[in-house]
């Protein structure tokens, strides 16, 4: 029987001496589903290819400096399917993602001709693997596998998205909301910089926020600084949050 990217989760997760929470392993394996098939912007092959780069990165146990080629000192397998110029850049955002800046990003983008939503899908991809191959790394068990394409063409559904202060990606404010966006937007009086991010694309936001809810918060629970799954407290998890966010220089 041919595996599928949510069986592929599911068993390295079952293999697993410790508890894994069951919601988690539903967020990776819907995760890995998504990986699998074509995107919004980048059909399947083109996203897994872009996965086997962020892998190769994470597995890099010597990262070169986020200024050298990737590509060309063969840190990264040769992929037709992207160019070399992209090749760098989604290693760097794998392994140095902290030394990027709003002027590196507008080169990269004159140099690779993708669109701020391609960028935006490319960043969909790399939280996805990050998540799942870190979590495995960490809790001892094997990493899953990649799953194998699905063929079939992107969606190219655009959205609303504008300009924003806080971004470098053209985002859709709350008063543009679209039902692809409702899930995500409906109901919240104000949207902060860091949930409307990865707006333009609202399967990107999908995936954002299935990880977040089950590796952090649920975005609607975050006003209720008592609330709890039932294992850490909301201040035991806000303080691991904190401390993990400082050691990697994640600032917002």
């Amino acid at each position: 029987m041919t595996a599928t990217p949510s069986s592929i989760v599911e068993e390295c997760h079952a293999s697993s001496e410790l508890p894994i929470r069951a919601d988690l392993t539903a967020a990776h394996a819907h995760v890995w589903e998504k990986l699998a098939a074509p995107g919004t912007w980048w059909n399947s092959s083109e996203r897994l290819a872009i996965a086997e780069i962020v892998g190769a990165a994470l597995d890099d146990p010597d990262p070169i400096p986020p200024w050298e080629s990737a590509s060309s000192s063969g840190r990264v397998a040769s992929n037709a399917l992207l160019s070399s110029e992209l090749q760098d850049a989604v290693y760097r955002l794998a392994v140095h993602a902290g030394t990027l800046t709003e002027e590196w990003y507008s080169k990269m983008r004159d140099a690779t001709g993708i669109t701020p939503q391609q960028w935006v899908e490319v960043i969909e991809v790399a939280i996805s693997v990050a998540s799942v191959f870190r979590f495995s790394q960490l809790a001892g068990i094997e990493r899953p596998e990649f799953p194998a394409a699905i063929k079939g063409d992107p969606s190219r559904q655009g959205q609303p998205s504008k300009p924003a202060k806080h971004h470098w990606v053209p985002v859709v404010h709350l008063e543009d909301m679209t039902p692809e966006l409702a899930p995500f937007y409906d109901g919240l009086p104000a949207l902060p910089p860091v949930i409307r991010a990865l707006s333009s694309v609202p399967s990107a936001m999908d995936t954002l926020a299935t990880l977040s809810s089950a590796q952090y918060i649920p975005t609607r629970e975050m006003v209720d600084l008592n609330w709890t799954r039932g294992t850490l407290t909301r201040r035991q998890i806000e303080f691991v949050a904190g401390r993990l966010s400082a050691h990697r220089e994640c600032f917002y």
